[in-house]
């Protein structure tokens, strides 16, 4: 089970990646780990920096990949930023893109929400 999500999260990792490339987006860093965790995608978009999460699902039987970017999720990713960024005052965000794949893991669905925050 473990290795079909590791498997179905890298497809949808790769389907984000292509979705924000062409819409210009320019790749940072793809899966940069710390001590908190790990980004999934890391890309500018003009002059800011966007932190992106990529959430997917096989289907919505069990809700939406949404809801699984939860308030906890979002601080670990804010953590990561701040270790990428490592002091330097630059404009920022973090993304996410939920994805919804079809049984044979095509894309079923691609949607990006910029600028999430938790308050």
């Amino acid at each position: 089970m473990k290795s079909q999500n590791l498997h179905t999260g890298k497809i949808a990792e790769n389907l984000a990646l292509q979705f924000l490339l062409t819409s210009n987006f320019e790749l940072l860093a793809q899966n940069f780990r710390t001590k908190f965790g790990e980004i999934d995608l890391i890309m500018r978009a003009g002059p800011t920096i966007v932190f992106v999460e990529v959430k997917s699902k096989i289907g919505l039987k069990l809700g939406p990949p949404e809801d699984m970017f939860t308030r906890g999720k979002y601080t670990k990713v804010k953590r990561m930023a701040t270790v990428f960024l490592n002091g330097k005052e630059v404009d920022c965000r973090i993304d996410l893109v939920a994805i919804v794949l079809n049984p044979d893991l095509s894309p079923q669905s691609i949607h990006h929400y910029p600028n999430i925050y938790y308050l």
